[in-house]
């Protein structure tokens, strides 16, 4: 029995790193979802889609390619550790790289291994680039959490009276996203309960056939939290950088999860900067929401979470409009233009970055 469950799921996964897969399943499901939310007031919503103001159409273009630039000065931060030649436009490339091959996988799992093969032709090999993507996760991930919380303590008053039906979904949502970092912490800071886990953990695991290999799956594990060890090591020597990293990551988000206040100008819809904080705060929430979402860019449940959320600030005509063009531009727009960077990097010469062991 538990054979044929692990050859289905081996099955399933097979076809789920499949990118026409990924793709069709995509455009089925933002087929789908705006089908479902149009379909009552078709005209009204594509109308003021057709009557969108170019200058703040301009400008939320603007926003989501900046917020993809900030993540490249990110990368290019990171990687001046160790490449001190490394480019602010390398990194750019990378980021958009990183864009496309997160959202057309599940969970967001092709983007780093995309960003390595397109570290490897920019110069800096395997090491170096784990290296990096270890240091920009711990640092996004971290900085996310914490400014996740604080919108939670701000806006819990209000967000539990008005959304109630969908306030444990956003704290399960923001406990699944501080798990990881939390429990990286706490794999490294209490050797006791990491003795536990890769004993009797991994021993129940073997059992019940959920892990094949105990040795294998210890050797890995053993590895992330070494590497997970080094780079916490390496942040502690660099707190500067650590700063810069973690208020560039404030803008990122910042400009992540303002799109949609841009989105309803572009769209005459009208909003006040009164309302700004509310709509931070519902971006984040939908993020959230949709963060354990293991779908391709968590195509379905994003649109159709924005739509129930924003409805309440907007009606559901005007939010569905926004969350149409806000999805377009922060998704569909960021997969179009990832997918052309990704080929011009493809085909560009490898070059080589001069290491700081080499300088």
């Amino acid at each position: 029995f538990w054979n044929s469950i692990i050859r289905y799921m081996n099955f399933i996964k097979k076809i789920f790193k499949s990118y026409i897969f990924n793709v069709a399943l995509i455009i089925l499901l933002a087929s789908l979802v705006v089908w479902v939310t149009v379909k009552d007031n078709p005209k009204q919503i594509i109308g003021m889609l057709q009557s969108a103001d170019l200058f703040w159409l301009c400008v939320v273009m603007f926003l989501v390619i900046l917020m993809r630039c900030v993540v490249g000065i990110i990368i290019k931060l990171e990687c001046s550790l160790s490449c001190p030649n490394y480019k602010i436009s390398y990194g750019i490339i990378n980021s958009f790289v990183a864009s496309l091959f997160n959202g057309i996988t599940p969970s967001d799992s092709g983007g780093q291994f995309a960003q390595v093969f397109i570290f490897k032709k920019q110069g800096v090999d395997y090491h170096q680039s784990a290296s990096v993507l270890w240091m920009d996760f711990i640092i996004y991930q971290s900085t996310m959490v914490i400014s996740v919380l604080l919108l939670i303590i701000v806006k819990l008053s209000y967000f539990y009276h008005h959304y109630s039906q969908f306030f444990i979904i956003v704290i399960f949502g923001f406990l699944v996203n501080a798990s990881v970092i939390v429990g990286l912490y706490a794999l490294f800071k209490f050797p006791k309960f990491y003795k536990w886990l890769t004993t009797t953990g991994f021993n129940i695991a073997h059992f019940f056939h959920i892990i094949k290999d105990k040795e294998k799956t210890l050797a890995k594990v053993n590895d992330k939290l070494e590497q997970f060890d080094a780079e916490i090591q390496k942040l502690t020597h660099h707190r500067k950088l650590i700063f810069v990293c973690v208020c560039l990551n404030i803008v990122r988000l910042f400009l992540y999860y303002v799109t949609p206040f841009f989105c309803a100008k572009a769209l005459h819809i009208p909003v006040y900067s009164k309302e700004l904080f509310d709509i931070l705060a519902l971006t984040s929430f939908v993020c959230m929401v949709n963060s354990f979402n293991p779908l391709p860019g968590a195509s379905g449940g994003t649109e159709a979470t924005f739509v129930l959320m924003f409805s309440t600030i907007f009606g559901k005509i005007s939010a569905t409009s926004i969350m149409i063009f806000w999805r377009f531009m922060s998704y569909y727009f960021l997969l179009l233009v990832g997918f052309f960077v990704f080929i011009y990097a493809k085909n560009k010469p490898n070059v080589q970055v001069e290491t700081e062991n080499e300088k």
